[in-house]
């Protein structure tokens, strides 16, 4: 490929080479900017401490621990590209919700609320003028802001990872202010343009989410509707789209019409997810999840956990009431997705529902050599692992068995599928079903291992504007309690002090027995305590 800045040395070009050429972006500083971009791949990173350094850096410390995607990651901004009410702020908030729920940390910063608190609300659309020259500075300054609390964000916390710019980028004036701030501060770019003709949708989107936003509060929705309207005009007029001729070096997703997809340049393991999570969502449809539990298994009833038992009474009655209920609101004819355990099968088999899929990565989180024991067990017979356990529950590997990260690694699968169902009805565990929760939920890999998930108790999910709202049916059947408390920082300090774990010193398995997650595939837990 010739050099765009040394193009009298070209004496000879190709076809091809010339339309490269001849078409490649004339501003020299954005080539620049890209190959710092990719030096930062290399150079750039920040290491993960789900615990604390000093247990991070023995044997133990790191045979017991998974780390989030990724291991070394240089810190990313996802700049939002297209015009107003194309479903940018919605894809915004959904990535973020995903890549904060593989572990990588991501937040979703709105140029428009910023604009709110340092401008003011019902600015009408000649502000959005683009031959408004006081309109163009003042929405400029705006742009720098964010750009300085982004920064500013990554500097609070190494494990900040990707910041999300919700605004309309529409001009390459205003991408390249984006390209000269923050590859500088070690922070790779890259665009994710939305690009709707549906006028439909469009009208809805007005409609439905902004004139719903504080500039339009206690107006006519009439008067509204037609002010943004002339807002979106005024933003055509300026409009420069994404294109491969004059952007070829930039990193960036192009959705067109939700549909289509035109990728170019990704950078590393967590632009690459993002592409991928971006092709499965559908963003018109609106999922609502009931999910539920077994009915209580005899494992349960001991507190014990793992195993795969079969239900007790109290679990039947549950699962002849879940019928019922199912029946009572028109939900026969929905699908119910369950695990391969003998306790969803029996649970299902008292459904009306003929629709029923068992899939392998919906069983509960594989305790290992733990499978059978009680917390009280654990804790009297191995208490480094039980202590570790609760330092950090999230990150945290039974031997032989699994963390909470690795049921999410395996639940992506499941989670790509829910984001396209209109209904459905998954039967699962406790630990499997706090991961699903802490996706539609939004919550941090802190909160996801303490979720409450009660027994015989439906959980509806539905979807609200840029979120989920969470809904709890209880039938009123008796059950064992198998939720466990956070336990207190100053407590879990203390007993690794007295076992003085921080050596890596563990009378729970031998180096031999200890293969990373090369556990019993086949033998599945549940977590449970008497309380």
């Amino acid at each position: 490929m010739v050099r765009q800045e040394e193009p009298e040395k070209s004496t000879k070009m190709t076809v091809s080479e010339k339309e490269v050429y001849e078409y490649s972006s004339p501003v020299t500083p954005r080539r620049a900017m890209f190959e710092s971009q990719r030096k930062s791949v290399k150079e750039s990173g920040r290491t993960r401490n789900p615990a604390s350094e000093n247990l991070m850096e023995t044997e133990l410390g790191r045979e017991r621990y998974t780390r989030s995607l990724p291991m070394n990651c240089p810190k990313q901004c996802y700049a939002m590209v297209g015009l107003p009410a194309r479903g940018k702020s919605y894809i915004a908030h959904r990535l973020a919700r995903y890549l904060n729920w593989i572990g990588t940390k991501s937040k979703v910063f709105n140029v428009g609320q910023y604009r709110r608190e340092l401008v003011g609300v019902n600015m009408s659309y000649d502000y959005y003028d683009p031959f408004n020259t006081t309109g163009a500075q003042s929405r400029r300054m705006v742009a720098s802001h964010v750009l300085d609390t982004i920064i500013e964000w990554f500097k609070e916390d190494p494990d900040n990872a990707v910041a999300i710019l919700d605004a309309t980028n529409t001009t390459r004036d205003r991408r390249d202010l984006i390209l000269e701030r923050c590859p500088p501060e070690g922070i790779q770019v890259m665009f994710i343009e939305s690009v709707l003709d549906d006028t439909f949708i469009e009208e809805r989107n007005i409609r439905e989410h902004k004139l719903r936003c504080p500039d339009y509060q206690g107006c006519d929705p009439d008067d509204a509707f037609n002010d943004f309207s002339k807002r979106i005009e005024n933003y055509k007029k300026a409009y420069e789209t994404l294109c491969l001729n004059l952007d070829r070096e930039l990193s960036f997703i192009r959705v067109s019409n939700i549909t289509q997809f035109h990728i170019n340049n990704l950078l590393g393991t967590v632009q690459s997810k993002s592409a991928y999570f971006l092709m499965n969502i559908r963003p018109h449809t609106k999922t609502t999840l009931y999910l539920s539990r077994h009915g209580e298994s005899q494992f349960n009833e001991l507190a014990k956990i793992g195993g795969d038992t079969n239900l007790t009474d109290n679990g039947v009655r549950y699962a002849k009431k879940l019928g019922k209920f199912l029946q009572e609101n028109n939900l026969t004819d929905i699908p119910v997705w369950t695990s391969i355990m003998k306790r969803t099968i029996e649970t299902c088999s008292h459904l009306p529902n003929q629709n029923v899929q068992r899939y392998k990565c919906l069983n509960e989180i594989d305790a290992g050599r733990c499978d059978g024991l009680t917390y009280k067990e654990i804790e009297e017979t191995y208490p480094e692992e039980f202590a570790l356990r609760d330092l950090d529950k999230y990150n945290y590997r039974y031997p032989q068995g699994e963390s909470y990260q690795d049921v999410c690694c395996r639940l992506e699968p499941i989670i790509m599928d829910l984001e396209k169902q209109d209904q459905v009805l998954l039967i699962c565990h406790q630990a499997v079903l706090r991961c699903i929760v802490g996706y539609f939920l939004n919550l941090s890999t802190d909160e996801i291992p303490y979720i409450k998930i009660p027994l015989h108790t439906v959980i509806k999910i539905t979807p609200v504007a840029y979120g989920c709202e969470k809904e709890e049916i209880s039938f009123g059947v008796e059950s064992s309690v198998t939720h466990r408390d956070k336990q207190t920082q100053e407590s879990i300090e203390r007993r690794l002090l007295a076992l003085d774990i921080s050596h890596g010193d563990s009378s729970f398995v031998s180096h031999e027995d200890m293969n990373g997650h090369s556990g019993n595939n086949n033998i599945i837990s549940d977590h449970v305590i008497k309380t």
